[in-house]
């Protein structure tokens, strides 16, 4: 993996708007030191299953969201969509949560201010899951392109990756992890905000709106 320190906001965009970052889609994450693990493979109920057993309780989750989440959905969804739409509403799954678009990634970085260093990783995932299959079947770690049906996910370029061994971190020789220091998060978190990236804006819907005002009054209060 190689690792790229970021100076500012114009820093980053530069970097990962260069040919280096073609193809690639982006992760930010709070802390420098996360590892690419999937939600329910860092649960400690879950840290001794073994993968069937760690399926079976997935497939279980996903089938008690389903049930008591339908009416919130228009139309039929498949099982690839319902596992996208739980693990963007929280739900532990095997999917990881990246984006098409490098600033998205960055809000998610830097939108926790706390005293740890900040990071974008970006990779370039040649395969792409066959959504036709059972999601559980996929036995190597691949991109998921989710439809746009929820609004969330089109607000925020959502991609995925799908993990069949949740347990073990992701990582490889191809990809790129972009640091960034404490004191930058947030000063590039009101540039992002300037550039209208904040909550509303990715979490359309009235809680987006509300956690907006409530960040932004904050700042200037």
């Amino acid at each position: 993996m190689k690792s790229i320190p970021i100076s500012s906001f114009s820093d980053f965009v530069e970097k990962a708007c260069s040919p280096l970052c073609d193809r690639r889609i982006f992760r930010g994450v709070s802390d420098k030191k996360h590892q690419l693990i999937p939600v329910i493979g860092r649960l400690q109920k879950f840290a001794k299953h073994s993968l069937p057993r760690l399926a079976t309780e997935e497939r279980a989750l996903l089938k008690k969201f389903r049930l008591e989440g339908a009416r919130y959905v228009n139309g039929n969804l498949d099982t690839w969509e319902w596992l996208v739409l739980a693990r963007h509403h929280g739900l532990p799954t095997r999917l990881l949560d990246w984006t098409r678009n490098p600033l998205v990634s960055l809000y998610f970085a830097v939108v926790d201010c706390t005293e740890t260093a900040a990071a974008v990783y970006a990779e370039d995932f040649n395969t792409t899951a066959n959504t036709t299959t059972d999601p559980f079947n996929i036995n190597a770690v691949c991109k998921v392109i989710p439809s746009h049906r929820a609004d969330r996910v089109a607000a925020q370029a959502s991609v995925l990756s799908i993990h069949p061994n949740p347990h073990v971190a992701y990582t490889s020789k191809s990809l790129i992890r972009f640091t960034i220091r404490p004191k930058l998060k947030q000063v590039i978190r009101k540039s992002l905000q300037r550039c209208g990236y904040h909550q509303a804006s990715l979490f359309p819907g009235l809680d987006g709106i509300a956690a907006n005002i409530s960040a932004v009054h904050s700042d200037y209060v």
